[in-house]
């Protein structure tokens, strides 16, 4: 299971603030960040930074008089930066705020880091695979509670600790192997360079509901691979 919010590693939100017409820095814009209350201006180029930001879904307000104000829904599931280039409209009389998603993660991966602020399951981020690059994935998952890996052949699969049946294998949302799906698959086919990310649920009482899938998938556990597109 992840760590929970007070004991893991804390975000930075960090980003520059100009005009959306003159594309010039705003100085003096007001961000305001819910919880934990946390209150920063922009500086002369427009920029500013807050630290210390837990894991979970935050909320920022950035606002000055003049301008449409911008309201952020920030989800932050590790210690990364979270950086954002912030475009004001000038308005000449009060607007409803702009709503923007912004994430750590790269487009795609929000059930990611939706499902590892909930906490349940084993996660592993693009830091950890990084440094992991050069092994086979079947070894890297070795040891990770809940999971065995077993050889067949030249193949190796993925099975619960507890029952010793396949556990179902989803790619970027999809599932490939599980349940009602009569197929096997080889851990080993995804080249740890070329993922972003691996959720881990070994049992079915982790499993989130959308991964259950098909024929009860996930009664054996269920492994997540996100793939590195766009980079």
């Amino acid at each position: 299971m992840g760590l929970p919010a007070p004991l893991a590693a804390q975000a930075v939100f960090t980003g520059r603030i100009i005009s959306d017409s003159t594309k010039q820095p705003i100085p003096g814009v007001e961000v305001v960040l819910e919880k934990p209350a946390s209150r920063v201006e922009s500086d002369a180029q427009g920029r500013f930074s807050i630290g210390s930001i837990p894991w979970g879904i935050q909320t920022a307000v950035i606002r000055k008089i003049g301008y449409r104000p911008v309201c952020l829904r920030l989800m932050v599931a590790g210690d990364d930066t979270v950086q954002v280039d912030i475009q004001l409209e000038a308005a000449a009389v009060e607007l409803e705020p702009i709503e923007v998603t912004v994430s750590t993660f790269r487009p795609g991966m929000e059930e990611f880091a939706r499902r590892r602020i909930a906490g349940f399951g084993r996660f592993f981020d693009s830091k950890e695979l990084r440094r992991a690059e050069g092994r086979r994935l079947s070894d890297f998952l070795v040891g990770v509670p809940g999971v065995r890996v077993v050889t067949r052949g030249l193949r190796a699969v993925l099975t619960s600790s507890r029952s010793n049946c396949p556990m179902a294998i989803w790619l970027d949302g999809l599932q490939l192997s599980g349940g009602s799906r009569r197929i096997t698959q080889d851990i080993n086919e995804f080249p740890i360079s070329q993922l972003d990310g691996i959720e881990v649920y070994a049992s079915p009482g982790e499993t989130p509901a959308e991964l259950m899938g098909a024929g009860g998938s996930g009664s054996c556990g269920t492994v997540v691979l996100w793939t590195r597109r766009g980079r």
